[in-house]
């Protein structure tokens, strides 16, 4: 079982008035962490909170998380403020595999971008060709936007108003890439289910391999209480599908194992 952890916000970076990067001190979950993996943060009368992991600073010995307020948890957590304590469980999760792994094609929604933001400094840091599409609702919505064009020199946006990028959602931009430009890609997507089920069909009629980062209502976060389990490809002839637990067996799992 993962350890629980007594940590303490260092920095809060609000991102207009519901979004917030939270970043904590703690040397544990910065030196273990990797991309797609997630921690169960603290809200003092209300369950732990989950939250994918967008940077860790090995240095420092921080982590950072993103924080949409979405409701009296996630409100609460916003509202910390600098020097206040936590209680946190993780790295959870499996994570993204990037083992053998030529060229990524990295794909962002919603809070999505956070864990995204993740995947691309480790490719930077690996050496790994990455290109970055996320997707806004609009240029006042485009969080992150300065430190993916810092983090990726081929990071590209769209948003549904047009005001920044290519009009249109991810896919807008998606079909108009070449099958040369696409040749050894992985693509790794983490966002609202819609576009990541829209991103995995494409992939899979480019005959790319894609790796999806299920969002799931959770409770434990370590496989126990089964709230977050999701519909997964069963392997096993004569059955249809297996239910597989997003906190355990995922968040990360490949695509074309998913039943949407």
């Amino acid at each position: 079982m993962k350890e629980e952890y007594g940590i303490r916000l260092v920095k809060k970076e609000l991102l207009g008035e519901t979004c917030a990067v939270l970043t904590f001190s703690c040397p544990e979950i910065a030196l273990s962490a990797k991309p797609g993996q997630f921690v169960n943060l603290s809200c003092e009368y209300f369950l732990k909170r989950p939250f994918g992991i967008m940077s860790v600073d090995k240095e420092a010995k921080t982590f950072s998380v993103g924080v949409r307020k979405v409701g009296k948890g996630t409100d609460k957590i916003i509202k910390a403020s600098e020097g206040d304590s936590f209680t946190v469980l993780g790295p959870l999760g499996n994570g993204f595999d990037f083992d053998g792994v030529k060229k990524l094609l990295l794909v962002g929604g919603g809070t999505g971008i956070f864990p995204i933001f993740f995947a691309t400094q480790y490719a930077k840091e690996n050496g790994i060709p990455c290109e970055v599409v996320n997707g806004y609702r609009c240029k006042n919505d485009a969080f992150l936007y300065d430190r993916f064009c810092c983090a990726c020199s081929d990071f590209h946006a769209t948003t549904d108003a047009g005001d920044l990028g290519v009009k249109g959602n991810v896919m807008a931009y998606l079909e108009t890439m070449s099958d040369e430009e696409l040749v050894d890609t992985t693509v790794m997507v983490v966002g609202p289910g819609i576009m990541m089920r829209k991103v995995s069909e494409w992939a899979k009629s480019k005959g790319l391999t894609c790796y999806v980062s299920l969002e799931q209502r959770m409770a434990c976060g370590i496989g126990a209480c089964l709230v977050c389990v999701c519909k997964i490809k069963a392997e096993q002839e004569g059955k249809e599908f297996v239910h597989k637990r997003c906190c355990k067996d995922g968040p990360v799992f490949n695509a074309e194992e998913v039943i949407w």
